[in-house]
């Protein structure tokens, strides 16, 4: 692995960081037979029960039609459930099974293990500071991207 140093860019050692920490996290995750979008739709499926289906995605981070494949697979092996709205029915709400619950509820410990392995050499203050400067680089990269969009 190749690890850029500390004269190199923010952007560049962010970056790998990320491209790292996703694939160790997926390595994780496979071993208790879960992929990351599968992680990704159970996390927020939990933490938003009914959250429509236009809004996972959003906030999961893909497009639709992606989506929709990993909910038809999710939704095959029970593990969600897609319920169309009682007053528009053109908005499809996705929860959890009892299945998919008790599967979150184990993957839920996967995620707790990560957390920590990341955060061991971190005191708890340093883990406030990088908390609080991920949303500040998010923010920036929000403004910039508004910005550019104008």
């Amino acid at each position: 692995m190749y690890l850029p140093g500390p004269d190199q860019p923010l952007t560049k050692r962010l970056s790998f960081l990320g491209k790292y920490l996703r694939e160790s996290f997926q390595a994780l995750l496979a071993k208790h037979g879960c992929t990351l979008p599968t992680w990704a739709v159970l996390n927020t499926a939990e933490a938003t029960p009914g959250l429509p289906q236009v809004q996972l995605a959003e906030r999961i981070g893909i497009e639709g039609p992606t989506l929709v494949r990993h909910l038809d697979r999710l939704c095959a092996e029970g593990l969600v459930e897609r319920r169309r709205d009682e007053l528009d029915r053109r908005i499809v709400r996705i929860e959890l099974t009892d299945v998919g619950q008790k599967g979150w509820a184990e993957l839920k410990d996967v995620t707790t293990s990560m957390e920590s392995r990341l955060t061991r050499y971190l005191s708890e203050d340093e883990r406030l500071a990088l908390s609080a400067a991920i949303d500040s680089i998010y923010r920036a990269l929000e403004e910039a991207h508004d910005f550019d969009r104008n």
